[in-house]
């Protein structure tokens, strides 16, 4: 028995080393390849990214002009749904029907003018002008507006067709008689519409004491291609020099007592394009917001530009000979 031990303790080294050999012959097995991205993906999602195609835009491209910060026109009036604001609640109660009720606007209309659909057809072209006006005067409501149309018997003067009451919640009134041209009742809208602008853009208290010239002249200026548009004209300085050959120069101020209001607010709109343009928004909104009164070229030119009101404009004249 001892010799068998004996004999096992002389075998053992053999054996270990035989054991280690053969563990150290082995070798160590590959991972198996891993799967492609496409195998982990059901076979109906597609692995592929997808690429836009260009299509062409149906907008023509906009032609640069003169006039200051120009939007293409574009004179179409379908209702726009979105991005176009909403405000709640209802504008100002107007004397009259309740016909359309706008994303923005209420319409009402009184007798003796447009009938009840003509006003709606023209809501929402009005709808759709104001987002233009917005964009252009880069401001916007912030409150309801109504517009009503009335007989121009009901006018405060023979020659108004449309005024805005801004002093407080604004309403607009249009005055026309049923056979008159819709689309001038437009362009009047426009103009109107810009008063509210005004009056949110510079206060309520600063619209009731704005030079005239600056009023109605800003307020053309923003009804832009829709005013442009009853004259054909390419811009404002292009329609003041126009007026200016043809005899509208002298006292920028006088044009107020002229038989053509509506050549008179063409050349303010020229006076206010050259002094923005000139000199900058930033020295035209100060000029705007601090006026002195109605009266025309009362506000502080002095003050703000170094020149007189008389020294501007016949300084902008020279440019429209």
């Amino acid at each position: 028995m001892k010799r068998t031990n004996r004999t096992l303790m002389v075998l053992l080294p053999t054996l270990v080393l035989l054991l280690l050999g053969t563990l150290m012959a082995a070798t160590v097995p590959s991972p198996p390849p891993s799967p492609k991205v496409a195998e982990l993906l059901p076979p109906e999602t597609p692995t592929g990214v997808p690429t836009a195609t260009a299509t062409p835009s149906l907008l023509p491209l906009p032609t640069l002009t003169p006039t200051l910060a120009r939007r293409e026109f574009l004179e179409t009036f379908e209702v726009k749904v979105a991005p176009t604001s909403f405000l709640p609640g209802r504008g100002p109660v107007l004397p009259g029907e309740f016909v359309y009720a706008g994303r923005r606007l209420d319409f009402y209309v009184g007798r003796g003018t447009f009938s009840a659909e003509q006003v709606r057809d023209l809501a929402v072209k009005i709808e759709y002008a104001l987002g233009y006006l917005q964009r252009r005067f880069d401001v916007e409501l912030t409150e309801r507006v109504s517009i009503g149309f009335y007989n121009p018997a009901l006018a405060p003067t023979s020659d108004t067709r449309g005024i805005a009451y801004t002093h407080d919640r604004t309403n607009i009134r249009i005055f026309y008689r049923p056979n008159e041209e819709p689309y001038q009742a437009l362009v009047i809208a426009t103009h109107e519409l810009a008063h509210a602008l005004q009056a949110e853009a510079y206060g309520r208290e600063a619209q009731s004491r704005a030079d005239l010239v600056l009023l109605e002249g800003l307020a053309s200026w923003i009804s832009g291609e829709y005013w442009l548009s009853l004259s054909d004209s390419p811009s404002f300085q292009a329609r003041a020099r126009e007026l200016y050959q043809a005899g509208y120069r002298g006292n920028l101020a006088s044009f107020v007592g002229s038989a053509n209001s509506m050549a008179a607010y063409e050349m303010w709109a020229g006076f206010v394009e050259y002094l923005a343009r000139t000199y900058g928004w930033d020295k035209f909104n100060e000029l705007y917001a601090n006026g002195r009164g109605r009266a025309p070229g009362s506000a502080d030119y002095r003050g703000i530009y170094g020149k007189s009101f008389q020294e501007l404009y016949t300084e902008w004249y020279t440019t429209l000979r």
